[in-house]
């Protein structure tokens, strides 16, 4: 998964900038975000087409940026996630 990083305050952030919003620089970079950990975890029973029946929504601090990410798996608060995203959006795996 992609995020924006100013080279010049290193802020970072998930939507994309043309300038950084805290120091003003046109700097602004793509990375690679590959992982974080899970602060809470939301298990969803009834779900909107074309997402499967049963799947879980994980929110993710990843180096300061929080995120919410698919998973699967069953993970628990605190675990180590890898961070990945398809056509739909950011996806989890435990690492």
């Amino acid at each position: 998964m992609k995020i924006s990083r100013c080279r010049n305050c290193d802020a970072k952030f998930l939507v994309g900038r043309v300038f950084c919003p805290s120091c003003k620089s046109d700097a602004i970079e793509m990375i690679d975000l590959l992982e974080g950990k899970v602060i809470e975890i939301v298990s969803l029973v009834a779900t909107p087409e074309p997402f499967p029946d049963n799947y879980s929504i994980a929110m993710i601090d990843a180096n300061g940026i929080v995120l919410f990410a698919r998973t699967d798996e069953s993970l628990k608060k605190g675990d180590s996630v890898g961070i990945t995203e398809d056509e739909f959006g950011p996806i989890c795996n435990k690492i």
